[in-house]
């Protein structure tokens, strides 16, 4: 298949997005932006054909974008990304407004400011400024759920308002990546927008939750951890080799498709960890939390109960994963093996994540484990990038 649709990447480190655009064979990535050098360079090592620009987007023109693809305005095809938006917080907004009614932030008008307008988000601003400046069929924009939310689902209003100012038809979605075969539930927001006036496309679910709605019958069965994870090698803490051997064959479908034209198992090293949390360990059962453990071995910590309920918590082979969130470099804790006395690998994170093991994370650990949360998982940009081609494709 000779990909046919020219796209440009903001905010790609470390090509999660990308990668299910690809996975499609529709797609050609030709400029990826990012200002993490170390997660760009794993971006490099897996897309070699795509021009690199590790520097902070506030710094990139469309003249740029436009010059180093060799494509003129309007001709791109898609621009997508994921700007962090932060200023979506309560807590942070009421802060700023507070700010504003005594004189003391000077970059807003009022003491209700728009999204656009919070400083915060200059990364959301600088988005919509390429996107008007490339101008390209369609532009994709992921962002967290709680983004919907927020100010009463204004802030959801003001940025289609803000992308229909420039020319495109927008519309969003909550996606929950476990409906479309990644192990683990996660919502996200999708901003779909195109300049030829069409319906913008979303994809249908493909797979359910098991006890989910009777009518979804027809759709597949999430897949689960162990589906996910159980047949990396098997290794306690602080082991791992690199890169390690394949040991089992695979059990599951979704094994079958991670280990597709990989010979070894790379990210694959085990943390150390300390004896009182291998005591604490022992003690988890699948699917338990920090709150459920016995107060004697809480008391080992000194942590509040009321603070850390979620300190720790033991993932289920069964289920599909919570989650996978970049705090994952600092610790583990929330993410520790459903059989195995230690936290999950970055190979067990990125296969949670939906990343064959063809993908290699670079870069330190801590690095690597952020990389891992922070992307957007492959099968669920898939999804989106299968239906987006169709429109494309009749275009």
């Amino acid at each position: 298949m000779v990909a046919k649709f020219n796209v440009i990447d903001l905010f790609g480190a470390p090509g999660g997005l990308a990668l299910g655009f690809r996975m499609t064979g529709h797609y050609n990535i030709l400029i990826s932006v990012d200002s993490d050098e170390v997660a760009m360079n794993t971006y490099h090592e897996n897309f070699l054909e795509t021009e690199i620009i590790a520097d902070r987007i506030e710094n990139v023109t469309a003249r740029r974008l436009l010059d180093t693809s060799g494509m003129k305005r309007g001709k791109i095809d898609l621009v997508m990304g994921g700007p962090p938006c932060p200023g979506f917080s309560t807590i942070g907004r009421v802060k700023i407004a507070s700010l504003v009614r005594a004189g003391k932030w000077n970059n807003m008008s009022n003491d209700n400011p728009r999204f656009i307008d919070d400083p915060r988000n200059v990364l959301y601003r600088e988005f919509l400024r390429l996107v008007k400046g490339v101008e390209p069929k369609f532009f994709v924009m992921e962002n967290v759920s709680g983004l919907v939310s927020h100010n009463g689902g204004g802030t959801v209003k003001q940025i289609v308002e803000n992308f229909s100012r420039i020319g495109y038809r927008t519309d969003w979605r909550i996606l929950d990546a476990v409906n479309y075969g990644v192990p683990q539930r996660r919502k996200r927001v999708f901003f779909i927008g195109n300049k030829l006036n069409l319906p913008n496309p979303f994809p249908a679910p493909t797979h359910r939750l098991s006890g989910g709605d009777p009518n979804d019958e027809k759709l597949n069965e999430a897949v689960t951890v162990w589906d996910a994870i159980g047949d990396v090698p098997r290794i306690c803490q602080g082991e791992g080799k690199k890169p390690d051997v394949y040991r089992r064959k695979p059990f599951s479908h979704y094994q079958r498709w991670a280990r597709r034209h990989s010979k070894y198992v790379f990210n694959h090293i085990a943390r150390r960890h300390s004896n009182r949390d291998l005591k604490l360990f022992d003690n988890m059962s699948e699917g338990m939390k920090w709150k459920d453990l016995p107060s004697r071995l809480r008391k080992m910590y000194g942590y509040r109960d009321d603070v850390f309920t979620d300190k720790m918590k033991r993932l289920r082979r069964n289920r599909p994963s919570w989650t996978i969130v970049a705090h994952l470099a600092k610790d583990g804790y929330m993410y520790i093996h459903p059989t195995r006395d230690r936290s999950i690998t970055v190979r067990e994170a990125a296969r949670l994540q939906s990343f064959p093991d063809t993908f290699i994370f670079y870069g330190p650990r801590t690095s690597q484990f952020s990389q891992v949360g922070n992307a957007v998982p492959p099968l669920l940009a898939r999804a989106v990038a299968d239906e987006i081609s169709k429109v494309l494709e009749g275009s």
